[in-house]
């Protein structure tokens, strides 16, 4: 037995039909990044919590290539390689330098190992938002979709009665339905659409968060290790 809303949806006008093809094309749309952010965000927390984990236990950072490469590629992994990097610059230009008093070169070293992280950052945060940013579109647009398919069926009642001269409810039920289904369907489309973003937005921020204070205990140790390998002798030319 058909159902009626595909009755209905079989029915209606071609405005209102196309209205519904833009509006299932939004929620595909929809569907494909809600469920493929979750899947990385939902990863790259796990993978997030396994690195530090691991991090917390090493002695050096120099130890940390010894690591999975698997976990260097979750958002607090690609921070850390990037923190080894940049220690093995210091510690190369150190020893070129050779210099007595190093404290003044270490300042300006420590400045542009910060300076490197931040920028990692603010790489790492920018793949937290991808695609988000249609969620927001799609959430803004489809109700006014639905809207204007809901205007559409209303008129199309309003000709049928000045048309025919009658407002019984065979003249005027094709007319309504169309316009509610046109309703309906831009809530539909328009409200997981919402929920996910702002879930999303909030998971981000949070990842954001740990990258941050990762960042900044990462920068201490760079500069604690750093100078305990020069002053006892180790990074001296």
């Amino acid at each position: 037995m058909d159902s009626p809303l595909v009755t209905m949806i079989m029915h209606a006008s071609w405005a209102a039909k196309l209205v519904l093809c833009i509006l299932l094309l939004f929620s595909v749309i929809t569907w494909m990044i809600i469920v493929s952010r979750l899947y990385f965000i939902k990863s790259a927390e796990r993978g997030n919590r396994s690195f530090k984990k691991q991090f917390d236990r090493l002695d050096r950072l120099a130890e940390l290539d010894q690591m999975d490469k698997k976990m260097l590629l979750n958002p607090l992994g690609r921070l850390g390689s990037s923190g080894v990097l940049e220690f093995n610059r210091i510690m190369a230009d150190m020893r070129r330098l050779g210099s007595r008093d190093p404290s003044f070169m270490l300042q300006s070293q420590f400045s542009m190992a910060e300076e490197r992280l931040e920028s990692v950052c603010t790489g790492i945060v920018s793949t937290l938002d991808r695609g988000v940013f249609l969620l927001a579109i799609v959430s803004s647009i489809s109700p006014f979709l639905g809207l204007l398919g809901t205007v559409w069926g209303i008129m199309n009642s309003f000709f049928e009665i000045g048309n025919q001269g009658s407002a019984s409810l065979p003249v005027v039920a094709p007319g309504i339905a169309e316009a509610l289904i046109a309703t309906l369907a831009g809530l539909a489309v328009a409200i997981p659409a919402l929920f996910f973003y702002n879930y999303f937005n909030h998971r981000a921020e949070r990842i954001e968060t740990d990258v941050d204070e990762f960042k900044t205990m990462l920068l201490a140790r760079i500069k604690r290790e750093a100078l305990l390998d020069l002053y006892d002798g180790r990074g001296s030319a």
